[in-house]
């Protein structure tokens, strides 16, 4: 079996990142023939780690790099990538001979390219951001012509995927949302990178320490956060808040902090690979996000025994939470409850604890080994249905 991966750069230590870096080692471990392209890495190291195995190429067409011309000059230029891009891809392909050829909805700029590749392969796309956040909206204030446009593109981008022989989704809500458009639709949830044998009982219970992972974007709500804890940090003076990630709104979310007087209660850190000792130093996990294409950090957090306080946003947060058995999910966007909630776990640690192994026991359903079983089914199937 060859698979090849295709991602469109693997250096920041996200959720994507890792679980892609994850699946590709596992292949690999159980003697698949494994590929991963890039095609703006250059030589920049990549995140995680790859079993010797998985073979690494770069195409090095640097999309970004065309911001620096004119809007004439920076279309000009931007054809003759897509080109280049296709020529090189099509050609390391047809060299790889793959099996399977599996792209994310994170590749929207090139999907149809990909799409378009010529291959005897299985092409899948996985869904890692929700499907009404990969279409533009039309929602527009500015007009009929921009409504139109968007409305075009979404038509654009849905037909590309089609190209595509199945579409892979995390969650049952957002597979739901594709359904409408695409016909073979399958559901598989991310795995959790690792799940712990043991954890540590007594750090957790003695710990004042709330903790969130993620991108500094405004997707992640950390600033829903922020305010969310400023209502009621008065009444928990000695807890703080640690946040795990970095982005392009970390100097806005600094200044928030700072205007709140927060500073030495909730902290960004840099993202670190060692998130799992992290967890097991916390008492509860937060997630604020305003959508999702699926929680990773939430199974991850409750393998660790932590309960969870999230949104209930789209997708993902209700498909890990019972809500009062492993946490608790409040309305969507709602910075009041949310601060509420957070306040029940801080003055309710006789019910958190209690809420550590229902959070062991859901989070263990996403294991390595019972996830990526769903992924050799679906190839096997997917072979069977060709050959027929």
């Amino acid at each position: 079996m060859t698979i090849v991966y295709i991602m469109r750069i693997c250096t920041d230590f996200g959720g994507t990142e890792r679980v892609l870096s994850d699946k590709m080692n596992y292949f690999a471990e159980i003697g698949y023939n494994v590929s991963l392209i890039t095609y703006i890495q250059g030589k920049h190291p990549l995140a995680f780690p790859l079993h010797k195995n998985v073979q690494h190429y770069d195409l090095n067409t640097r999309f970004f790099e065309l911001k620096k011309y004119g809007i004439i000059r920076r279309v000009y230029e931007h054809m003759k990538m897509r080109r280049l891009f296709k020529q090189r891809l099509q050609e390391l392909i047809e060299r790889l001979n793959p099996d399977y050829m599996i792209a994310t909805t994170y590749d929207l700029e090139i999907i149809n390219l990909i799409g378009s590749i010529k291959t005897n392969a299985n092409k899948f796309i996985e869904s890692h951001i929700a499907f009404h956040i990969a279409q533009i909206t039309e929602n527009h204030k500015n007009g009929r012509i921009r409504r139109l446009a968007a409305k075009l593109f979404n038509i654009y981008l849905l037909s590309t995927i089609k190209k595509f022989n199945r579409l892979i989704s995390l969650t049952e809500g957002d597979a739901k949302m594709w359904q409408n458009y695409i016909r073979n639709v399958s559901i598989i949830p991310n795995p959790v990178t690792y799940y712990p044998e043991n954890i540590s009982e007594e750090l957790s219970q003695k710990s004042t320490r709330i903790i969130c992972v993620g991108r500094l974007t405004e997707q992640k709500g950390f600033d829903l956060l922020i305010e969310a804890f400023a209502r009621i940090s008065d009444k928990c003076p000695e807890w703080h808040i640690d946040i795990f990630g970095n982005g392009e709104d970390e100097l806005s979310l600094r200044e928030m902090i700072a205007e709140r007087h927060l500073d030495d209660r909730i902290i960004i850190n840099k993202p670190t690979k060692n998130i799992y000792d992290e967890y097991q130093r916390s008492a509860f996990y937060v997630l604020s996000s305003r959508f999702e294409g699926y929680a990773l950090v939430l199974n991850e957090a409750m393998s660790c025994g932590l309960p969870c306080v999230a949104f209930d946003c789209k997708y993902g947060p209700r498909e890990a939470i019972c809500h009062g058995k492993n946490g608790l999910l409040v309305e969507d966007g709602n910075i009041a409850q949310l601060g509420e909630a957070i306040l029940w776990m801080i003055q309710h640690p006789v019910e958190r604890h209690q809420m550590k192994t229902p959070a062991r026991i859901s989070s263990a359903r996403y294991k390595k080994e019972i996830i990526m079983k769903k992924w050799i089914q679906l190839f096997e199937e997917s072979i069977q249905n060709k050959n027929n």
